[in-house]
């Protein structure tokens, strides 16, 4: 069963929310504002995979709720769907600076609603499993200095990801932004899947599909992504590279790239891996080869601080 919460303190919102998403296998559960959404959430009642977030509500709003979610070892993980009117860069920021990783932009169709939330699902479903594997004995892998690893597919790249986070400092906080540039390796870099074909395969949940598809193919079959680990004394070093065509990647890294795609279901994810995972990324050889850096001693900045500066 999967489960979703939805906070608004507009009951048509709710409503509508649950009408949406019932029809499509998921159980609604509805609070009306912040402090009733968390009295749910520490209930432990239900076990969520996503949340539904007004931002403007009495009580506690929900900058309130998310920071306190966000704070919480037990729900930090869940997924943050956050409804809003406001879509200025600095309330964006804000949102994402407190741990909202998808926007809903009112009024919005029950369509993207949908997609919004299968994603969201997806994200999280497949962070738990990865965690699950940060916690089965790699805790030698901490020791390792240096290692040189290839992968194919997007399985191998859920195997390795756990197995890189472990040598780092802090694996949780590493891990779904290797994931990401993993996965943007294979599915970008050598199947060459562009950013609308993606668009346009997950909205007809084909993807995988067509991965599977391409992964047999003559003109993919053979490529693969090689991946190299470094540790110093100062910080980790982990390169990723594909054997794709490249791609203008400070695009994606931009605050444009961020705000244009904050409302969507995916082109985020360079960015917050960046912001959220990593004390640098960038990219080398035309795109084709990821530069990750983790500080083995950290501090993140605020996601508006950098936007100033």
């Amino acid at each position: 069963m999967i489960n979703l919460l939805a906070v608004d303190d507009e009951m048509i919102n709710l409503m509508i929310i649950d009408e949406s998403l019932s029809d499509k296998g998921f159980t609604v559960v509805k609070a009306k504002d912040g402090e009733e959404a968390y009295q749910i959430l520490s209930s432990d009642t239900f076990a969520f995979h996503a949340i539904i977030l007004d931002r403007l509500m009495p009580k506690m709003d929900g900058i309130e709720l998310l920071k306190k979610i966000k704070r919480s070892e037990k729900y930090k993980d869940i997924p943050v769907i956050f409804q809003t009117a406001m879509s200025s860069v600095t309330d964006m920021t804000e949102g994402l600076d407190a741990g909202a990783f998808y926007y809903l932009t009112k009024p919005y169709s029950r369509t993207l609603l949908v997609r919004i939330v299968q994603t969201a699902v997806e994200h999280f479903i497949k962070l738990q499993r990865a965690k699950e594997d940060l916690h089965k004995g790699m805790g030698a892998l901490r020791h390792m200095l240096t290692g040189e690893f290839r992968i194919r597919s997007i399985r191998e790249s859920h195997e390795l990801a756990p197995l890189l986070a472990n040598a780092c400092p802090d694996p949780e906080r590493v891990l779904t932004g290797i994931m990401e540039i993993l996965n943007n390796a294979i599915e970008h870099g050598n199947l060459g899947i562009s950013y609308q074909e993606k668009s346009e395969l997950h909205d007809n949940d084909k993807l995988m599909e067509e991965i599977f598809r391409r992964l047999e193919t003559p003109e993919f079959r053979d490529k693969f992504v090689k991946v190299t680990f470094e540790k110093n004394e100062q910080h980790v070093e982990i390169r990723v590279s594909d054997q794709g065509k490249g791609f203008d990647w400070q695009r994606y890294l931009s605050v444009e790239a961020m705000t244009k795609n904050a409302f969507k279901t995916h082109g985020r994810g360079i960015f917050m891996a960046r912001k959220l995972s990593f004390d640098d990324l960038s990219y080398t050889d035309e795109g084709r080869t990821a530069v990750i850096r983790i500080d083995l001693s950290n501090k993140k900045g605020n996601l508006l601080t950098d936007f100033q500066e």
